[in-house]
């Protein structure tokens, strides 16, 4: 199956200057660098502010878009997220693709997780263009082939993926523990 075939593909905001932040601004904007891998975006209070008026503009942010960073220097930097608020008024910039899913009988969270595993991975890099910068042209983007298992096969696939990054989550949580004790022992040591 082709992404066409199950979602629409929309290239960020290109915007005309380099973006000039403004703490008023009505506009939320999601970059590259706002996307953590695998990890839904679900606050956006971390996002630059923008005046923008775009009365016209489609491209508004919606809950269960899929995001895809749109250029990266080699296989493997172009992370893919979901967006998951309620959020409204914001968009992405052109660093960005927006998947925005269409079929019923897919979820945006196993899209997101098969763009970023390495068969994923490997399929961008077939498509990329550009000799120094990759760039995933929407086109080819949208006709890339994507394995889509039964609802129930992807739904195990998501829960699984939750599991492991709640998983890495106490891992991390445990390491800075570790680290502290270390520290404090060192201090107490060092200070007596």
């Amino acid at each position: 199956m082709f992404i066409k075939d199950i979602a629409e593909v929309q290239a960020g905001f290109a915007f005309r200057e380099a973006i000039v932040p403004n703490r008023e601004g009505n506009i939320c904007v999601f970059q590259a660098k706002d996307l953590v891998q695998g990890v839904p975006f679900t606050n956006t209070a971390s996002l630059i502010k923008v005046s923008l008026e775009l009365p016209e503009y489609v491209g508004h942010l919606r809950k269960n878009d899929v995001l895809l960073v749109a250029r990266g220097m080699k296989a493997g930097t172009f992370r893919s997220t979901v967006f998951n608020t309620d959020e409204v008024n914001v968009i992405a910039s052109s660093s960005v693709h927006i998947i925005r899913i269409t079929a019923n009988d897919v979820i945006p969270e196993y899209v997101s997780h098969y763009l970023n595993c390495k068969d994923g991975q490997n399929a961008i890099s077939e498509i990329l263009s550009g000799a120094h910068i990759g760039v995933i042209p929407r086109k080819e983007l949208e006709n890339m082939k994507i394995p889509i298992p039964v609802i129930g096969k992807q739904k195990s696939i998501v829960n699984l993926m939750n599991n492991m990054r709640e998983q890495q989550r106490i891992v991390e949580k445990r390491n800075a523990l570790k680290q502290e004790i270390i520290d404090g022992t060192f201090r107490n040591l060092t200070t007596k």
